[in-house]
């Protein structure tokens, strides 16, 4: 159960770098942060809206937010496979 909250926490990290970088290299971009594919892949950006985040503390932010994802997951999954055996 670690390996995979640390794989979704990995997986949030990863795609809030892979925004970051993509912003970087389309820069005069204003609406990137209003977009609705980066406020569902990467939700620390709907944090930044109401005050300016860091580019490190995006990425870490993200990666904790799809660490507790992934453990609201691994919590809710045994019990939704027992229920669904009987």
């Amino acid at each position: 159960m670690k390996r995979r909250i640390c794989l979704w926490a990995l997986i949030g990290f990863t795609v809030a770098c892979c925004w970051a970088a993509f912003a970087f290299f389309t820069m005069p971009n204003p609406y990137f942060g209003r977009s609705a594919i980066v406020a569902i892949t990467a939700p620390a950006s709907l944090i930044g809206r109401s005050m300016p985040l860091s580019l490190y503390w995006f990425i870490l932010l993200n990666g904790a937010i799809y660490a507790l994802v992934g453990l609201l997951i691994e919590v809710l999954r045994p019990v939704n496979r027992h229920r669904l055996s009987n």
